[in-house]
């Protein structure tokens, strides 16, 4: 990277620390001894931002672990947000692991994914492309840790994004991890109305254009909210988690503050492959992975269903090694609910299966 891009970063980075310690976020990360690193490492499309969290001194021989987001609001405000009980990097952190939080193209800082000048509807972020991040980022971690394998963890399209690298690539991962991720099985989704042509339920509706684009409005927790059983919602999640994840997820897009009001716009690619998964298309082989697995599924999750988990373990490979789990009570953002809510469940499950 050269020097003015370096300089234009440590910009960007201390405006966004200084906008999220304004609203009071700042503090609760001297909390603990979290020691987080920010770095660029160059993707094949351009800049690619990475966290790395540990816990106190640096030890030698940890598991190293990275963390990839979904499609909604990137990496920083779906696994460390500055909050308590909103950051899953910290915690799994302070249970021993070196952790490192990956922005795909488009989210968290990281550059855009390059959009034809003239094809407004066209995918601008495939699981090929996601796998090629990936794969940039596993290269620099492995060098910066002197590791020869990383452990993944993916979350919904993150799942799906890692399982594609992890098929292509299983002599550099160590372990493979997915939460609340389709896998190619035909069975009813009830997101695939709003995905599908108006005239057609079998196919995509590319109308929807190359991007999402939300306000901190749109990134509240409605979906989240329904699925939880009670009326009290803040008895499954704390009101100052869902909010810092909102507003985190806005404030470190790169382009929001160009915007009026303030806007999250990040890809939107993995609608239309997640559209063609739920109807049975398989984009990547789970019969590849030749390392240990652990899928999981909040029972009350919107995105994933049951038979997503049971396609996903009987095409693994017969193993020993495998695991397959549902969390009770725990919902698509189980990583940012209670405690009790599936949250202590999936840090023992993730540990555990890594250790």
């Amino acid at each position: 990277m050269n020097t003015t891009s370096s300089v234009k970063k440590c910009l960007w980075e201390l405006l966004m620390l200084a906008l999220l310690a304004g609203r009071g976020y700042g503090q609760q990360l001297k909390s603990r001894d979290v020691r987080r690193e920010d770095f660029i490492v160059a993707g094949q499309a351009g800049e690619l931002s990475v966290r790395r969290v540990t816990i106190g001194v640096p030890v030698a021989g940890r598991r190293v672990l990275l963390l990839v987001h979904g499609g909604g609001a990137g990496g920083v405000a779906s696994f460390d947000l500055a909050v308590p009980g909103g950051s899953l990097a910290a915690d799994l952190a302070e249970r021993g692991l070196t952790v490192y939080v990956l922005n795909i193209r488009g989210w968290g800082g990281s550059a855009d994914p390059p959009v034809g000048a003239t094809d407004t509807t066209c995918v601008n972020l495939s699981c090929r492309e996601a796998a090629d991040d990936i794969a940039q980022v596993v290269q620099a971690v492995r060098r910066r840790e002197r590791v020869q394998q990383v452990a993944l963890f993916g979350w919904a399209s993150g799942g799906h994004w890692a399982g594609y690298y992890a098929s292509h690539h299983p002599r550099r991962v160590s372990h493979f991890i997915s939460l609340n991720a389709l896998y190619g099985v035909r069975a009813p989704w009830r997101l695939r109305p709003g995905f599908a042509r108006p005239t057609d339920s079998t196919h995509f509706n590319r109308a929807l254009g190359p991007w999402r684009m939300t306000g901190v409005a749109g990134m509240s927790p409605a979906v989240w909210d329904q699925l939880i059983p009670v009326a009290d919602k803040a008895q499954w999640r704390d009101p100052a988690v869902a909010r810092a994840y909102a507003e985190t997820a806005v404030a470190l897009d790169r382009g929001s503050s160009t915007r009026t009001p303030p806007t999250l716009r990040v890809p939107g690619g993995w609608r239309e492959e997640s559209f063609y998964q739920s109807l049975g298309a398989t984009y990547w082989r789970a019969q590849a992975l030749r390392m240990p697995v652990l899928a999981l599924r909040g029972e009350l999750d919107f995105w994933s269903r049951p038979a997503d988990l049971a396609a996903l373990a009987a095409a693994l490979p017969p193993s020993g090694r495998h695991r397959t789990v549902s969390l009770p009570l725990a919902t698509h953002f189980v990583f940012l609910d209670r405690a009790d809510k599936g949250r202590d469940q999936l840090l023992r499950e993730i540990v555990d299966f890594l250790q």
